[in-house]
């Protein structure tokens, strides 16, 4: 008996290792609540109906309570075992408040503003977890509806596209917001069986289907994940009695929820209001007398508990997987001609197509200049805003509304007495939200440069594709990120040749960066330094750049010939781009009391930089003008918002 009893007690303490590590999981894992303030205001009121530009406004009623939805959300994972804790939108505006959660959960959270929407991007790319339960911030908070006034968000006028519809957080989903869409006496299940968040669900649960069964009228969000992308359905809307839109809504076509990963993060999106199916039980300040307590219209509280713990352990588990976010565009035109017109004037047109080839969505301006020998402007140029090219290539989606690929023609009138020479036709495409004109939001990213060549007394010109530096080979490494920065205006050359092995200065540096951002050289810029007084070549540059944070006095000097370090370089770009990110790597010779620590993290967090094989950054190591060039395009590309 004594042996069977030993056996009994090892036995039992097996399992109770068994049921209780998933527990002691959970606890060690630190997640965030988010209590939106202004959510639960805007839940409150009302708003009138009306047009807006000719568009119908629908009238903003009083929703029920978000405030519960969070409250919920709060109960029930700390039931679940979780270490929880309450966040608040101010902490939504800093990335290194979010960085300390494993994951963070957003019930019903709609209003935030675009910067908040930023740092919770960065925060998942960094590889954060995120949950988004039903709504998911499109409302601009910086511009809440005053009392009587119309609510316009539902025209997304801040967005301009429905590829865009959640901004910045877009390409986290990668999916495009289709349509709200009303369902009556629905049900949600899943197809899905391999995912592990369905698999570690049904296996609790002891069945192979959950069933969420909800008997009256209700909205719904339904979105399309991106061709080739990241977001999976897991849960589907399978059933239901009737709908406002039956050729938009099929059963069993469109996800319910969605799990995604986007950098080194994951997500978990859901579309339809899964708090009012489940039953919490504890004392709270619940508000409109709910007390926790699920709608009675629903059925499926004890699938959706288990649902939502699976769904938090996924996106917040330790994992090795990766997205990369690859902004990717494409930018070519064609039929380019060039004539004097009857009325006198020298006419330009041509076609240009620029297209989404990358894993995230674009908007920006699409600009074409004619510039003469000393880069000024001739002619009117052409712009043209693209409000969003999404990063799929399907053309039978579901209201034809997915387009990542933009063709138009243009024109170009020049002054008829156009002197002979040879011009330079820029064709590029800024980047960024047309309403945002902050220097680092708004820049262009790639381009394309042909010449316009016109012979003394000639009616025509001639179109060639501009040359290129003859020191930089296709074989080359950098020679993409310095063929680009090329065609943008941001590097020169001298004499007709790059130097790419040439060391970079802190002035070129601080110029280039400049260039980059689109921020000209300011003559009322002051640069008080003991080796350079106004006057100076290259003052106003680096007084500029001083006021930026791109460029720094060492004891007082500002150095503007010496070589620009790597450390250096890390600030200049981090300062003059804004960008942020946070990892837990940390190389060998740049220790987190290092001066430049947080802007080399930065770097490698976003993939600007990996450092060295041995580990190593190397931050007071000198720049090469073609190290610099791959540095200033990677960053190009990984800040467009």
């Amino acid at each position: 008996m004594k042996k069977l009893f030993i056996s009994l007690l090892v036995a039992c303490s097996f399992m109770l290792v068994v049921f209780l590590a998933p527990t002691q999981a959970n606890a060690a894992q630190k997640i965030g609540i988010v209590f939106s303030e202004s959510s639960e205001k805007y839940a409150n009121t009302t708003h009138p109906g009306g047009t807006f530009n000719g568009q119908p406004v629908s009238e903003k009623v009083d929703y029920s309570s978000t405030y519960n939805k969070e409250l919920k959300a709060f109960h029930l994972y700390q039931q679940q075992g979780f270490q929880v804790e309450k966040i608040y939108e101010r902490d939504l505006n800093n990335l290194e408040n979010l960085s300390q959660y494993d994951a963070i959960v957003f019930a019903y959270t709609v209003m935030m503003n675009h910067q908040q929407r930023e740092n919770v991007k960065m925060y998942v790319r960094n590889g954060g977890g995120a949950i988004f339960a039903f709504q998911t911030a499109r409302n601009e908070s910086t511009k809440f509806p005053k009392p009587g006034q119309m609510d316009l968000s539902p025209l997304i006028y801040d967005v301009d596209s429905w590829v865009m519809e959640w901004d910045n957080l877009t390409e986290v989903f990668n999916s495009r917001f289709l349509d709200d869409i009303v369902l009556e006496h629905s049900t949600i299940s899943n197809i899905n069986t391999v995912h592990p968040i369905i698999q570690n669900t049904t296996k609790e649960l002891g069945k192979s289907k959950l069933n969420l069964t909800k008997t009256d009228r209700d909205w719904v969000e339904v979105m399309k994940p991106w061709q080739g992308g990241s977001a999976t359905p897991i849960l589907y809307f399978s059933d239901y009695n009737y709908t406002d839109k039956p050729k938009t809504m099929k059963k069993n076509e469109f996800g319910a929820a969605h799990a995604i990963e986007y950098g080194k993060g994951r997500v978990v999106q859901i579309g339809f209001k899964i708090y009012d199916y489940i039953n919490i039980d504890a004392k709270a300040d619940w508000q409109d007398n709910e007390n926790g307590a699920a709608y009675t219209t629903t059925n499926g509280d004890k699938d959706a508990q288990v649902f939502m713990k699976h769904a938090l352990n996924w996106v917040a588990e330790k994992h090795n997987g990766y997205v990369p976010r690859r902004y990717n565009l494409s930018l070519y035109s064609d039929g380019v001609q060039s004539y004097v017109a009857p009325s006198g004037k020298f006419i330009f047109y041509s076609t240009v197509t620029v297209k989404n080839i990358g894993n995230v969505p674009a908007r920006g301006t699409l600009k074409v200049e004619i510039l003469d020998a000393n880069d000024k402007v001739v002619g009117n140029g052409h712009e043209r805003y693209i409000p969003g090219l999404a990063a799929d290539s399907t053309t039978n989606n579901a209201d034809q509304k997915d387009i990542s690929t933009h063709t138009e023609k243009y024109q170009i009138s020049m002054p008829g007495n156009l002197a002979a020479g040879t011009y330079t036709i820029r064709t590029s495409f800024i980047e960024g939200r047309d309403d945002r004109k902050n220097a680092d939001e708004k820049f262009a990213t790639i381009a394309e440069i042909k010449t316009l060549t016109r012979a003394k007394g000639s009616n025509k010109a001639t179109i060639a594709s501009a040359p290129f530096f003859p020191d930089v080979s296709p074989s080359n490494g950098a020679y993409y990120d310095i063929k680009n920065l090329y065609a943008l205006g941001i590097v020169k050359g001298t004499n007709g040749k790059f130097n790419p092995q040439g060391t970079l200065t802190r002035l070129q540096a601080t110029e280039m960066i400049l260039r980059a951002l689109g921020i000209p050289a300011s003559s009322s810029a002051t640069l008080n330094a003991s080796d350079i007084k106004a006057g100076d070549y290259g003052y106003a540059v680096l007084a500029t750049g001083l006021r930026y944070g791109i460029i720094a006095l060492e004891n007082g000097k500002i150095n503007a010939h010496q070589p620009m370090t790597r450390g250096a370089m890390a600030r200049a770009l981090v300062n003059g781009f804004k960008l942020q990110g946070y990892t837990n790597n940390t190389f060998s010779d740049v220790p987190t009391s290092h001066a430049y620590y947080k802007d080399v993290q930065a770097l490698y967090a976003l993939g600007i930089t990996t450092g060295y094989a041995d580990n190593t950054f190397k931050p007071t190591g000198t720049v090469t003008r073609q190290n610099f060039a791959q540095f200033v395009n990677r960053t190009l590309y990984t800040n467009s918002k």
